[in-house]
């Protein structure tokens, strides 16, 4: 099913008029993998990277194109912040319409130095060994119905920050992330 989630630039927080408006955002399923990354010395898994998708349109005229994002990990042991955080457009062109486009992306979780994620990731990692891989990709749907309580504990509530801009302007859409 897909969970969707729409937000109005700042208008939703500050109360502005429905005017303002100029970027809408739905963060959207994403049917791709989980990376889950050995050490190099091979006696533990060290990252995971999360897939993630957005859908972005510009709701005025003129040209509005994506930059960047700041990402905010509510567990900050396992996530580098804005510099795990990698989204981009799937065909290499930042600017928005006035239709969704969908955008997708990773982020990356370290996960080495916590006990418990290591105690729930034992089967993958006993699969990468037998495999001999340094690298396993697991598809999400498996992960999250494997995973799902670490998944709630550990990733939801994280929030992004959109960064996009004019060419005349900032514009910031924060954003409440959603691993359902």
């Amino acid at each position: 099913m897909k969970r969707i989630l729409y937000l109005m630039y700042v208008c939703l927080l500050c109360g502005c008029s429905v005017k303002e408006n100029m970027v809408s955002i739905r963060q959207v399923e994403n049917k791709g993998y989980v990376v889950l990354r050995m050490r190099k010395d091979m006696t533990q898994i060290h990252s995971l990277l999360y897939p993630v998708s957005f859908e972005f349109k510009k709701n005025v005229r003129g040209n509005i194109y994506y930059f960047e994002n700041s990402y905010f990990a509510k567990n900050e042991e396992i996530c580098p912040g804005t510099a795990g955080c990698h989204i981009w457009s799937t065909n290499g062109n930042k600017d928005l319409m006035s239709s969704y486009k969908r955008f997708d992306g990773t982020i990356k979780y370290i996960i080495d130095k916590d006990r418990n994620l290591q105690d729930n990731m034992a089967d993958e990692y006993k699969r990468m060994l037998v495999e001999k891989k340094d690298t396993i990709h697991v598809s999400l749907e498996k992960f999250k119905d494997k995973h799902s309580e670490l998944v709630k504990t550990y990733f939801e509530g994280d929030s992004i920050i959109l960064h996009f801009h004019n060419h005349k302007k900032w514009i910031d859409v924060p954003v409440r992330m959603t691993f359902e």
